[in-house]
């Protein structure tokens, strides 16, 4: 993509954000053609918006490729907290586990083993709050929902789990709630077993360029699914004896 392409398509996903238009798909003019021009449209939203990013959402396309979603440091929220949900009216909730970074990892050639990342994080509880820039999400097309932050709107994390690693993270048992209603309760679930995992994915591919930073958020995927809330409800998560997290749709 050009930059004059990247700027457009960044212009229009954050003039969405600020007046809540949804879009069909972005207009061929300047839709990504790679997951390369899906992270650089992001990263001009994030500037469009005058945001930083505390943190990332990863996944991974068809194909393998480490897709990341930046997380806007004004949409992060402890627990507890009143969203409103005009700000993100799809209201679609997922239970995480996320990881906090406690110390850099930064650029380097070599790669980064599973027991260097795990010995820098602390892990935590979390919702995350889906949202997208497009009309009849999801099926835009999954180019133009990587641009969109992965179709991230907020982030809710708990209290940190500093024993972490004495849980089975692949067989934990959660339960997902809407005002006292439980939706989900199951044993494990995430979609590659251990959380970790796609977070040292994130980390070696980020390696290659900027690295990651201590406080930043990583969070890796669903444990219960998309669910969907209502204005006025209120959410919570919980992971047997490892934490909790809650909010509330104002």
């Amino acid at each position: 993509m050009t930059p004059d392409a990247i700027d457009q398509a960044a212009r229009l996903l954050a003039d969405t954000r600020r007046d809540g238009r949804r879009l069909d798909a972005l207009p061929e003019s300047c839709r990504p053609a790679t997951i390369d021009d899906a992270h650089a449209i992001q990263e001009a939203t994030v500037v469009r918006l005058g945001e930083a990013i505390a943190g990332w959402k990863v996944g991974a396309t068809p194909e393998g490729r480490v897709a990341r979603g930046a997380l806007l440091r004004s949409r992060i929220y402890a627990t507890g907290a009143r969203v409103h949900a005009a700000m993100m009216p799809l209201l679609g909730i997922e239970a995480e586990i996320a990881f906090r970074f406690d110390r850099d990892l930064p650029a380097r050639d070599q790669g980064y083993d599973y027991a260097e990342v795990a010995a820098v994080v602390t892990a935590l509880p979390a919702i995350e709050i889906v949202d997208s820039r497009y009309q009849g999400y999801p099926n835009a097309p999954l180019l133009d929902r990587i641009a969109d932050f992965m179709s991230n709107g907020a982030f809710v994390y708990g209290a940190g789990q500093p024993r972490w690693r004495e849980f089975d993270l692949e067989r934990i048992d959660v339960g997902l709630t809407i005002d006292g209603l439980t939706l989900v309760r199951r044993a494990g679930g995430h979609p590659t077993n251990d959380p970790l995992l796609p977070a040292i994915a994130l980390v070696n591919d980020l390696r290659r360029g900027s690295g990651i930073g201590a406080g930043q958020i990583v969070t890796t995927g669903t444990y219960t699914g998309l669910q969907y809330a209502k204005p006025g409800q209120t959410v919570a998560v919980t992971f047997k004896d490892f934490g909790s997290v809650e909010m509330e749709f104002a």
